[in-house]
């Protein structure tokens, strides 16, 4: 029972312990220096009203949240708009190519697909696992900042974090989602991640361009960034418009695409 899960859990977990390790230990380190720039933001505010409105559109920041003063808007500029995505992606990419591209790369497809188990258990059943331990990296890479701020000694909103992890989590199933639909598509491992990066680069650039030149605004809404913003989930408390939607929407179609090839698709080495 759940035997692909269980596989893919066993393969994987090493991965997921050295992501949400790494991401904690960034956590704490910016964390124990909040204090720090805390003392200091009023300079901090002071300098970031001199920055140009575009900086921050391309950072994918709210300069209204923006505030060194509030442990939670500390975190969202200096944690969740650049270092957490990045490990998210990254992790995300790494277990979609798990999905099938990697057995057709280590010469192991026909022994997958040799076994007494349909296609769409083989794809339910490893998508499903990637997409538990995405949950779970998401809840200890966020959900972390409320211990070690209670270390600390720093007051918190619990709720803001509450939010961001679910926001975030919606973020990263996208990602994992059309990551998944490549490492069906493709034959190489190298091209499934190279698609796969490839489309989150064109999306951010995307919504750059399209928040910067108003003649094609637009294109905004195409973008995935579009629906994610850390300074809106952890400073603000609230899910950027149609995020919960737009998000689910585009994961789960990604996903059911993915399948659908799967089940068609010539499968050798």
């Amino acid at each position: 029972m759940l035997v692909f899960t269980k596989r893919m859990i066993k393969d994987k977990y090493k991965s997921l312990l050295v992501y949400c390790l790494a991401a904690v230990g960034f956590l704490e380190m910016y964390v124990a220096l909040f204090p720090t720039f805390q003392g200091q933001s009023d300079q901090v505010n002071q300098l970031l009203k001199t920055m140009p409105p575009e900086v921050f559109k391309a950072l994918n920041l709210d300069p209204s949240s923006l505030s060194f003063s509030n442990f939670q808007s500390y975190l969202s500029t200096e944690y969740m708009s650049f270092l957490w995505p990045i490990l998210a992606v990254i992790f995300a990419l790494s277990l979609a190519a798990y999905i099938c591209v990697n057995e057709i790369n280590n010469g192991t497809i026909e022994t997958l697909m040799s076994l007494p188990a349909n296609r769409y258990r083989i794809y339910t059943e490893r998508y499903f696992a990637g997409l538990l331990m995405l949950a779970v990296f998401c809840a200890s890479s966020i959900m972390a900042a409320i211990p070690l701020a209670m270390f600390h000694k720093i007051n918190y909103a619990s709720a803001n974090f509450i939010t961001t992890t679910i926001g975030s989590f919606l973020f990263v199933w996208v990602i994992y989602s059309l990551a998944t639909l490549f490492s069906v598509l493709f034959s190489d491992k190298g091209r499934a991640t190279m698609a796969s990066a490839g489309v989150v680069i064109l999306m951010y650039v995307v919504y750059i361009v399209s928040t910067l030149n108003s003649n094609i605004k637009d294109l905004k809404y195409i973008s995935i960034f579009n629906y994610f913003s850390g300074s809106e989930l952890l400073a603000k408390n609230v899910y950027p418009e149609f995020a919960l939607v737009a998000l689910g929407g585009m994961a789960i179609v990604a996903t059911i695409i993915g399948l659908l090839w799967f089940e068609k698709r010539d499968i050798s080495v």
